[in-house]
């Protein structure tokens, strides 16, 4: 009976609650940012991807599948597609067309709330079809409303099977981050691997802005070090390769470094949730992303307590290559 209760709670949720709670969100929070005098934006219908400072957008894993996902209706019934990533930088610093032209123009984008309206879409912990399903279906809903602009906010991720063509059609590194792209391939050579660990705070040194994790008491932290840096070591081992080392720890890979075989990009480390900009940390979160995406394979350490992230699953899937999760 209780399970019949679970699956009935859960098909409630599914048909009413969650499309109800995403239209409060935009009634309490995005409804009084639109107003009566912005200029009427062009005719044509264009959704626009939302990361303005406004809600908590996630990582740049989370907007980038919500980025993909929503240009992939968009391809779909030929609308126009727009990223206004501003907040805590412009997205172009980083990020910049490949094939398919994003860029807001001057004068394009529009609050007024004749022509214009705001969608928000979040996710929960099911990954199944069903959920992707009822994600593109409920987006399509939301997109489909009779404005000249929708203003999406959103982390869906129902178009991650095609994540690497879209992201590739949408994004090429700017000329700066290029260049530092290139030196670290070359510090790399031409087949490598790429591991990641997301400690989030066990070994406090890092602010997450959601989800944290308690600090490790020191004895705790340095097993789990040794244990993830053994890995390290077999992996090489298998391999016979270079690996570039990705994490969200400054402690780690300081441990890392010293492994002659292991390549670490030098930089601040900050989750791009945490509100301010931070030139270095920022250019290195893209730069590791970029990295990643060019190995030959990604690999992603999983130990007690550590958080499953997107990040290097993202990157891979950018790069076309197998993403293998390693549980120790």
């Amino acid at each position: 009976m209780s399970k019949l209760v679970d699956r009935i709670k859960s098909q409630v949720n599914y048909w009413f609650f969650r499309e109800y709670r995403f239209r409060r969100i935009v009634r309490r929070h995005l409804d009084r940012f639109y107003n009566d005098t912005d200029p009427e934006p062009p005719a044509r219908k264009t959704i626009v991807y939302m990361a303005d400072g406004r809600r908590l957008h996630g990582g740049l894993a989370d907007r980038l599948r919500g980025i993909v996902s929503a240009y992939s209706i968009c391809k779909d019934q030929d609308w126009q597609f727009r990223i206004n990533f501003t907040s805590p930088f412009r997205l172009e610093r980083y990020l910049v067309p490949a094939s398919y032209d994003w860029l807001l123009k001057v004068g394009e984008l529009s609050f007024n709330r004749k022509w214009s309206h705001a969608v928000f879409q979040d996710t929960r912990g099911d990954v199944g079809e069903r959920e992707k399903r009822w994600q593109r279906k409920t987006a399509l809903k939301q997109f489909a409303l009779p404005f000249r602009q929708i203003h999406v906010y959103t982390a869906f991720y129902h178009a991650e099977d095609q994540f690497g063509q879209l992201f590739n059609e949408l994004f090429k590194p700017a000329p700066d981050l290029q260049n530092a792209l290139d030196e670290v391939v070359e510090r790399c050579g031409a087949d490598y691997i790429s591991v990641t660990t997301r400690f989030c705070e066990l070994l406090g040194d890092f602010k997450e802005p959601v989800r944290g994790r308690e600090v490790l008491p020191a004895d705790d932290a340095e097993r789990q070090i040794e244990s993830l840096l053994a890995e390290i070591q077999r992996l090489h081992d298998q391999k016979q390769v270079r690996i570039l080392v990705t994490s969200d720890s400054r402690k780690f890979l300081e441990r890392v470094k010293n492994l002659d075989y292991c390549v670490v990009i030098p930089g601040e480390i900050s989750h791009i949730d945490n509100g301010e900009p931070n030139d270095d940390a920022d250019f290195k979160t893209f730069l590791d992303f970029m990295a990643i995406s060019k190995a030959s394979e990604s690999y992603f350490l999983l130990g007690p307590g550590m958080y499953n992230g997107n990040f290097a699953k993202r990157a891979s899937a950018a790069g076309r290559h197998p993403y293998i999760i390693k549980k120790l």
